[in-house]
């Protein structure tokens, strides 16, 4: 079975890159393999990994950035045998390693390039211009964005309007999406959800939420009955609402940002 190597970028901070790395990427490659993928975190401030350290996925492992030979340490990460996940830090941080990446020529190890980004317009200038540079170093290596924090009460071409363009023409603008090939104009959505932020307080992924086979109804029915406390009951019926939210986000958005993956990696 193939093992993927995938990358995340965007020099604009803020954007989601933990959120599409952990609850899209991660969860995408495990499903394909059933073995844990090695995910190597770029950033010298952040640490945002250590949040899923319960989760089974993943193996986690920081990577400086500077006062390092990268290139080096890139050829290592990327010749590794099994699926790879390189999330990697915002500002300085994405130019180091982009650098690396095509002064070591191992940019054409990587096997997609995941671009994520939020509605505001330095998110989607930002974006492109990773696209433009990863592309010019290898013009055959697969991109995607990654529409991230979509609130679904609003129209997606609405909320992401200055990237996918004006829908109806109001005020003529033009996404800037068009300004890149147009067989690279692949995007997926990942609506914005409380069940997000609470799936990383436990330690792990909300596609693993949704898929636990641990019995929580029959935990809190035993709870309740054994005259557990107040603030354990409370715990195993938040635990429960929130399975039934990461089920429902897992069948609407993950299953067709997984589905758009296949499609794109062939």
């Amino acid at each position: 079975m193939k093992k993927y190597k995938i990358a995340i970028l965007n020099t604009k901070g803020g954007v989601g890159k933990s959120t599409a790395s952990m609850q899209l990427i991660v969860p995408y490659l495990y499903k394909k393999s059933c073995f844990p993928i090695s995910y190597f975190e770029f950033d010298d401030e952040n640490e945002d990994a250590i949040s899923f350290d319960k989760s089974r996925l993943i193996w986690i492992e920081k990577v400086n950035v500077t006062g390092v030979d990268l290139r080096e340490q890139l050829r290592d990460i990327l010749l590794l045998e099994n699926s790879i996940c390189m999330d990697v830090g915002a500002n300085k941080t994405t130019v180091y390693v982009m650098d690396a990446l095509i002064d070591s020529g191992m940019i054409h190890a990587l096997d997609l390039v995941v671009i994520p980004l939020m509605d505001g317009e330095l998110d989607a200038v930002s974006a492109i211009n990773v696209y433009h540079k990863v592309k010019e170093a290898n013009p055959d290596l697969k991109t995607v964005f990654v529409l991230n924090r979509w609130n679904e009460n609003r129209e997606l071409e609405s909320q992401f309007d200055l990237f996918l363009g004006d829908k109806y023409g109001f005020f003529d603008t033009k996404g800037l999406i068009n300004y890149i090939e147009e067989k690279d104009r692949n995007y997926i959505v990942l609506a914005d959800s409380d069940a997000i932020k609470y799936s990383r307080g436990f330690g792990i992924t909300l596609w693993e939420l949704a898929n636990q086979v641990e019995n929580i109804d029959e935990l809190l029915k035993n709870a309740i009955k054994n005259g557990a406390t107040k603030e354990e009951i409370k715990k195993l019926s938040f635990k429960k609402a929130l399975k039934k939210d990461c089920e429902v986000y897992s069948e609407k958005i993950l299953n067709n940002a997984f589905k758009k993956l296949d499609d794109i990696l062939g």
